[in-house]
């Protein structure tokens, strides 16, 4: 087990100033004797910051496994963070009370324990910035407290969450972004882990970011292999040219249309193919001045073929899952049309996500084939969901959705945008009842299934969104690694098994 060493005696260090900026950590010397293992991945083309919705990938998601703390990993309590967890009785006026025991060896890198500042911290970022994931059940939060140094978090609610479990995953080090741009934070790195592996350095210019083992892990099982090197693979030849070289063991990239065929040819690599609960979506903008009628949402979706937005936003037709459009048969273009002749329909994409942006692309030009106006607005996610969309600047938003079936992420679809209050829900509209039906998800009263289904209803009502494809990845295992296993279906979870590898000397 690693030694994490003593903690610092101020019980609140002082945070470094910044303006915008992350800090740095200090890269370690590289010593020769330390064992690297190396695996191919798709470019980093956002921060590392996994709670903005402009993040929501593959990588950010593995990476913020392996460095950043959570509470909870789906029902059970990580006992390397916590001591403790449990609801309690809660005071008059209080809908729910949970307190948080902070295990007392759990700290960050630098030596700074983890302390309910980092709760609070999370807590008030992710309900007061724009474009953040799962924010609803953050929202049913009242307060935050802490006592006993910081090691104990009480938790009061202002309704009752069922699944308090989802909360406080992938805490943040608070000492060192407090007085950073919650949107910036972690833009080009993360300053302090408190899980096996820490973000050694990002370099975007050359494709690489080295993780480190965090040699102050004080958990059980800390990372057997020094550093592991994350290699950026930009096609599919380039894959297949690091795997038969050697210079990495295991590839996790997006499929172009050949490449399990080109993978299939190289002796002692196993390849196949695995999916993500993540889909890209058209989403619609109810806001007044966007699209506030839902037969101009209507007969928009009624335009987008699926299969043929799918394909050419990938850029190929196998490994494919187009979504369904939940308009089918003829419908009434006037309303569009009217609209569109006023000012032209403005679908945005960020242009760091490629297929968001060729699909964006592809719905223009299906819009302009049948006469109606409109223009691709190209700008990063943050600027879209936190102004673009809020001001009826844009009419619809292409990015990446998470499809996972939890209350936090069926009640965020029927949230309202109130003063003070920014919507998770891209389309700014605001359904009958939504407070209560936010209550009933939260509570558990409905299941997460069942509130599912609430969302398809409401969607094939008010036509808020349009799935385009579901994520489909590329996994293949070369030679150089010591895993989970031998077969390609044993590394389904791919880089959050990192701390179980080896470097295999054959």
């Amino acid at each position: 087990m690693a030694n994490p060493g003593p903690p610092p005696v101020e019980e609140k260090p002082a945070a470094e100033s910044t303006e915008t900026e992350t800090p740095t950590p200090v890269e370690e010397e590289e010593s020769t004797e330390r064992e690297t293992v190396a695996i191919g991945v798709d470019p980093l083309s956002s921060g590392l910051n996994p709670h903005l919705v402009a993040n929501n990938n593959e990588l950010v998601s593995q990476i913020a496994e392996l460095v950043l703390p959570s509470a909870f990993h789906g029902e059970h309590m990580d006992t390397d963070v916590l001591a403790s967890a449990e609801e309690v009785q809660p005071p008059e006026g209080v809908a729910q009370r949970v307190v948080y025991k902070i295990a007392s060896p759990a700290q960050w890198s630098d030596g700074t324990p983890i302390s309910g500042s980092d709760f609070h911290y999370l807590w008030t970022q992710m309900t007061s910035t724009a474009g953040v994931s799962d924010a609803a059940a953050y929202y049913a939060i009242k307060e935050v407290s802490t006592s006993s140094a910081g090691r104990v978090v009480t938790v009061d609610f202002s309704e009752r969450v069922a699944d308090w479990h989802s909360l406080f995953a992938h805490l943040l080090p608070s000492h060192l972004l407090q007085d950073a741009e919650f949107t910036r934070a972690l833009a080009d790195g993360i300053p302090a882990s408190a899980g096996r592996y820490s973000v050694a350095g990002v370099d975007r210019g050359r494709g690489v970011i080295t993780l480190n083992r965090n040699d102050r892990f004080w958990g059980a099982d800390p990372a057997l292999v020094d550093v592991v090197q994350l290699r950026t693979v930009r096609n599919t030849g380039q894959a297949v040219n690091m795997l038969r070289s050697g210079q990495v063991g295991f590839v996790d990239f997006t499929p172009e249309q050949t490449s399990l065929e080109n993978l299939s040819l190289l002796s002692n690599v196993n390849a196949g193919t695995v999916t993500r609960g993540r889909q890209l979506r058209l989403h619609l903008s109810a806001r007044q001045s966007a699209l506030p009628d839902e037969r101009q949402r209507r007969a928009l979706a009624s335009l987008i073929e699926t299969d043929q937005v799918a394909r050419l936003a990938a850029g190929r037709a196998s490994e494919l899952r187009p979504g369904q459009n939940p308009v089918s048969g003829d419908v009434e273009l006037a309303p569009l049309r009217e609209r569109a002749g006023r000012k032209p329909l403005r679908i945005a994409a960020d242009p760091t996500n490629s297929e968001a942006m060729a699909a964006a692309r592809t719905i223009v030009d299906v819009l302009e084939a049948q006469a109606i106006s409109a223009e691709v607005v190209s700008e990063r996610t943050q600027t879209i969901t936190g102004t673009l969309l809020p001001r009826g600047e844009v009419d619809a938003l292409v990015s990446w959705e998470s499809l996972a079936v939890k209350p936090a992420t069926m009640a965020s679809h029927f949230l309202c945008e109130e003063e003070g209050l920014v919507s998770s829900d891209f389309s700014g509209f605001c359904p009958e009842n939504s407070e209560a039906t936010v209550s009933e998800i939260l509570s558990g009263r409905i299941s997460p299934e069942e509130g599912l289904e609430r969302v398809r209803k409401l969607n094939a009502e008010q036509v808020l969104y349009v799935p385009l494809m579901d994520e489909v990845r590329i996994h293949a295992l070369g030679r150089g690694i010591v895993g989970p296993g031998q077969s390609i279906e044993d590394w389904d979870a791919g880089l959050v098994t990192a701390p179980t590898w080896r470097k295999d000397e054959q």
